[in-house]
């Protein structure tokens, strides 16, 4: 009784949780409209009514401040109250990191891309294109549409998958939620956008800066990948050219130990904005998409098999007591 016990114990701890959530995540088929991205339109039409055109900009700024409070307090209030009310603390846990991780979703998305870009049927791809990017998709390339499919694969799978999974080793399932929400808050209340320049602010750096350390992590890995030595010498141009430092460097090392291409000019809401180019010297191909979501799937592989033989020593030396 003691031992079954102590080894429920073992298992209800965050490693063995995160190992076993990952490879639920991959496994289980959850339908789109119950994960975490199905609620960007809601929080979108959120923003709409707290941030109406017209409106100063200290008011503008000062809804910024208000509305990820709003967000983050009561569902942080309702995951503290849930999990003390739960049977099982690690089973609450691991059911909502389950739910928090998007990572098969990025495959399906190239795989539904991949054939009508071969086929070059190029009006589909920017019409499934558009929902996945705030860029304006119209006018876009063969090489633009391949360029926004790679950026967003980087930076989702950073925010959605990589930083969730930090921040619930380090700082429990309640940092992993408030995580993954200043991800959707981000990608909903965009500062790429003209209208959101002042009321996203606050929120686009909560979400840089709580992204920092993890991706500075995943750069110090893809450094034993293939071109590992251009991907870590690109990854500190990365984080001194673009926006967020750790979406920079990230997205830098990536396109370094590929050696393609990517950043440079885009339009937002018919702005043009001229963002760093990151990488090497080839410029993206129908085939990069898959190349670039390859990478990522091994590099969380290595995470995954990282964590499991941790977890495994520990629950060796503990039984070997």
């Amino acid at each position: 009784m003691y031992h079954s016990e102590a080894l429920w114990t073992l298992l209800s701890q965050p490693l063995p949780i995160a190992v076993c959530a990952i490879a639920l995540e991959w496994l289980l088929p959850l339908p789109a409209g119950f994960r975490p991205s199905a609620l960007v339109p809601a929080l979108e039409q959120l923003a709409r009514k707290v941030n109406r055109p017209g409106h100063h900009t200290t008011q503008q700024w000062l809804a910024g401040l208000l509305t990820p409070l709003v967000v983050l307090i009561p569902a942080l209030a309702a995951c503290w109250a849930l999990r003390n009310l739960s049977l099982s603390e690690g089973l609450f846990d691991l059911l909502l990191l389950v739910w928090l991780l998007e990572l098969k979703p990025l495959d399906q998305q190239v795989s539904a891309l991949r054939p009508l870009l071969r086929q070059d049927k190029l009006p589909l791809a920017r019409l499934q294109l558009a929902p996945l990017v705030r860029r304006e998709t119209r006018q876009l390339s063969l090489m633009g549409i391949c360029k926004a499919v790679s950026e967003s694969l980087i930076l989702r799978w950073s925010g959605q998958w990589a930083a969730v999974l930090f921040w619930y080793l380090l700082a429990g399932i309640e940092a992993a939620l408030c995580m993954r929400l200043l991800q959707l808050m981000n990608q909903a209340f965009s500062v790429k956008l003209q209208r959101n320049r002042l009321f996203g602010e606050i929120s686009c750096r909560l979400y840089g800066l709580l992204c920092v350390v993890p991706a500075a992590v995943c750069v110090l890995l893809l450094g034993g990948f293939p071109g590992g030595g251009r991907a870590l010498t690109q990854a500190w141009r990365g984080a001194a050219h673009w926006p967020s430092r750790g979406q920079g460097a990230l997205l830098a090392a990536v396109a370094g130990g590929l050696n393609v291409r990517l950043g440079g000019p885009r339009f937002y809401d018919e702005h043009k904005q001229r963002f760093a180019v990151l990488g090497g010297q080839q410029e993206p191909d129908v085939t990069t998409p898959r190349r670039v979501l390859s990478r990522l799937q091994a590099l969380s592989l290595v995470c995954w098999l990282a964590l499991a033989l941790c977890s495994g020593l520990n629950l060796y030396v503990h039984l070997a007591r």
